[in-house]
């Protein structure tokens, strides 16, 4: 059953602004703007001040803050992912003998040799 309500701390609403906009390093903390209004109304026959809130965010602090949290722990950055190189993982952990079928490895190895050989094979002058 779905929940009717959702309870945050003020560490939890940083952390998923930090994931939400992909921030990976720094130090934040939650910021709340507030707008303040001092009113009287025709019904109320003293002042009031009406308090709303403006907007919620974070914006970044020092390490000292006892209330930062550091981006690079929350969301840590990726990876970039390098053209080939899960190829030349599968082919070096082959070699080291962590394949399960060592013959196949032999098997790729000689179809990998074979195409480029006839791909780079010369025809002779005739």
């Amino acid at each position: 059953m779905a929940n009717n309500e959702y309870t945050l701390s003020h560490q939890d609403v940083v952390k998923a602004v930090i994931i939400h906009q992909n921030i990976h390093e720094g130090f934040w903390t939650l910021n709340i703007n507030f707008n303040v209004a001092a009113t009287h109304g025709p019904r109320v026959p003293d002042p009031g001040l009406a308090v709303t809130i403006k907007g919620i965010g974070i914006k970044r602090v020092s390490s000292a803050d006892p209330l930062a949290i550091d981006a690079a722990l929350v969301n840590p950055p990726v990876p970039e992912h390098v053209e080939g190189a899960v190829h030349a993982a599968h082919i070096a952990a082959d070699a080291n003998g962590a394949h399960k079928g060592g013959m196949q490895f032999c098997r790729d190895v000689y179809r990998n040799v074979a195409v480029q050989s006839a791909v780079r094979a010369r025809t002779k002058p005739g």
